[in-house]
């Protein structure tokens, strides 16, 4: 008979006889048994620290769990801040703040909700509001008599409101981004480029990433509470730069020393960074990453206007940025280490963005005038020949129209002379020039025979392909010369898509057929664009599109934001761009504090989603939804 299990033929014959000899091998399989499942635990146990302690090797550069990965990513409002990446749990639903709204709740970890200092609208407007508030609470300890956090209420003994501001937003700043681990953590994902938006003011007082605001007094320097403070004047002076547009507008500025040592950091993991001017005085474009919002825009009218129309004034833009490269080609000597982990410029983010809309016509603004004035008659005519010179015998061939888009784009023909002129082309350095469809109106654009269909709208890159070929030679274009144009599904109604369906949306996150035909058909923008370009300056250029999402919607609750649809955006986006050789970075790589947003916003939190990575894009503190109960103590160690 067939038996699944052998016996000891002796046993079988004698089942009543002496067991001992059984019970000591049971016993001896028993222990072997137990020994192999502890050493098994142990094992699993130490598999699984290692997986945690070194995730970041784990990770694939690219597929791992069959997950694409974009070349590059932002460093979105680090060193440049927008609003809505600090609106909390409980925070806004609009990527872009209307104009009466104030979105940001927090900047932590010093700023963490009302009681540590105001809502705010952009930098400045922070800074300002940062102050404020400290002098308040400075005010309010003089009449109460506070000694909160062991300072006597002595304000030579303390910093001022302005000390108070810098110190919470340097706070930030310095502990944002953990260098070691996070960029190396992008190194394992593939990620090989980051872009860093940056302000237009910087400070070299400080060579370390420290700011020196409070100092031992060296004459007695065993006793404990015998600190210098530095005080308003002497903060103001060194680490922030007045808006010369303005009356009343400060920028923090950005200590050199900081981005000097991210820098070297990028070098030591092989990651080249972008730094991208996103800001500029006044403000180059409308909303709240202008820095100077809810400021209308002056950075045309009040500073190019005078200085290049009518030579009254110091071209300050200009100035900015040649100054800018002057710094950069010095880190080559002072501090090479750094200039390693350099990769490239981006003279200007999005050019005179929604200039087309805030131009005094409705349906936008109507109580003011644009915010970019055209050229003299005789100075776009004389740039139109440049423009547009030996193209009569070329029809096929784009020209460009008139119209005040002419004033960016001879900016930003400066801004690539300044870079051609300086030692950085020769020693392997970029120049990235974004430019924004949002310049041109409608009026100007080249008649196209077939209705654009799923955003594929070329006649705005014919125009910047036809001012490209004019700006830039074949072997620049090749080599170091990049044109950037951002592109997001989220606005517009041909890609969008909402969990309620049209006409929120183009599409309905559940719909499973018209989801994928829509993304598929949308994700053709990357060949579209190269295409269009190449037929105006011919093959053999460099593209990229430095800001992409995976968002549906520009509204948290109209977007799509289950896995699917967000793992679907992710991929035909990076897949289609990779086909059409577009350089593609993502926007951001962290938004710890933005609520909502970061399921479609923050690569880092969607590839928690998608299982990648270990942990969310969340911190320890909370940001904007904390009402202080009553006694509860203050920090008043700032």
């Amino acid at each position: 008979a067939y038996q699944s299990i052998s016996v000891d033929e002796e046993s079988a014959r004698n089942p009543r006889g002496p067991k001992r000899n059984d019970n000591r091998v049971r016993l001896m399989v028993i222990g072997f048994l137990v020994l192999a499942l502890i050493t098994t635990s142990f094992r699993a146990l130490s598999r699984q620290n290692d997986d945690e302690e070194e995730a970041a090797g784990k990770y694939s550069n690219s597929r791992h769990i069959n997950v694409p990965m974009p070349a590059g990513v932002n460093l979105g409002s680090w060193l440049s801040l927008e609003d809505w990446f600090y609106v909390g749990d409980n925070g806004a639903v609009e990527v872009a703040s209307p104009d009466d709204a104030i979105a940001a709740a927090c900047l932590p970890p010093l700023h963490l909700d009302s009681s540590t200092g105001p809502r705010w609208n952009s930098e400045t407007d922070l800074l300002s509001g940062l102050a404020q508030h400290y002098k308040e609470e400075m005010d309010k300890d003089d009449e109460t008599q506070s000694t909160l956090g062991g300072y006597p209420n002595n304000k030579k003994q303390s910093l001022g409101p302005w000390g108070k501001a810098i110190k919470t937003i340097h706070a930030f700043r310095s502990s944002y981004l953990d260098f070691e681990k996070e960029l190396g953590t992008m190194a394992s994902l593939g990620i090989k480029h980051v872009r860093v938006p940056v302000s237009w003011c910087w400070t070299d007082t400080d060579i370390d990433p420290d700011l020196h605001l409070v100092t031992k007094n060296e004459t007695d320097p065993n006793n404990d509470d015998n600190w210098i403070y530095m005080d308003d004047e002497e903060v103001l002076d060194k680490y922030t730069c007045i808006d010369p547009f303005y009356d009343d507008v400060r920028w923090p500025a950005i200590p050199r020393g900081l981005v000097q040592r991210f820098l070297r950091a990028c070098a030591d993991h092989g990651i080249g960074a972008t730094l991208d001017i996103h800001t500029y005085p006044g403000g180059t474009s409308i909303g709240t990453f202008s820095g100077v919002w809810p400021r209308y825009s002056r950075f045309w009218t009040h500073g190019d206007v005078p200085a290049l129309d009518n030579e009254e004034t110091h071209d300050v833009g200009r100035h900015i940025l040649k100054n800018f490269i002057a710094y950069l080609e010095s880190l080559a000597v002072k501090d090479p280490h750094a200039f390693r982990g350099f990769r490239a410029l981006s003279p200007m983010n999005e050019p005179a963005h929604l200039a087309t809309l805030y131009n005094g016509n409705p349906p936008i603004r109507t109580d003011r005038e644009t915010f970019l004035p055209p050229l003299p008659s005789d100075k776009a005519a004389e740039y139109l020949n440049e423009l547009n010179a030996g193209l009569e015998s070329k029809p096929h061939l784009t020209k460009v129209p008139d119209g005040n888009h002419l004033r960016v784009m001879l900016w930003l023909r400066d801004a690539i002379d300044a870079f051609r002129q300086s030692s950085l082309p020769s020693m392997g350095k970029e120049l990235h020039v974004n430019v924004h469809e949002s310049l041109f109106p409608s009026e100007v654009l080249p008649k196209q025979e077939i209705k654009s269909d799923y955003g594929l709208n070329q006649a705005p890159m014919q125009l910047f392909g036809a001012w490209w070929r004019a700006s830039t030679t074949p072997k620049e274009r090749a080599k170091w010369a990049v044109l950037d144009i951002h592109h997001y599904y989220a606005w517009g109604s041909q890609c969008s898509g909402a969990v309620e369906g049209p006409p929120t949306g183009r599409f309905s996150c559940s719909d499973e057929d018209h989801r994928e035909l829509v993304i598929d058909n949308c994700g053709a923008w990357a060949s579209v664009y190269r295409s269009t370009i190449e037929k105006e300056c011919e093959v053999g250029l460099r593209l990229a599109s430095a800001e992409f999402s995976a968002s549906t919607h520009h509204s948290v609750r109209h977007a799509c934001n289950d896995v699917t649809t967000l793992k679907m955006m992710l991929e035909t986006q990076v897949d289609m761009a990779a086909a059409a050789d577009v350089e593609l970075f993502w926007w951001s790589y962290k938004m710890p504090y933005g609520g909502a947003f970061r399921s479609a916003w923050s690569l880092k939190h969607l590839l928690y989603l998608l299982g990648v990575l270990p942990q969310p894009d969340e911190e320890m503190f909370h940001c904007g939804d904390h009402i202080p109960a009553k006694g509860e103590p203050e920090d008043g160690s700032i």
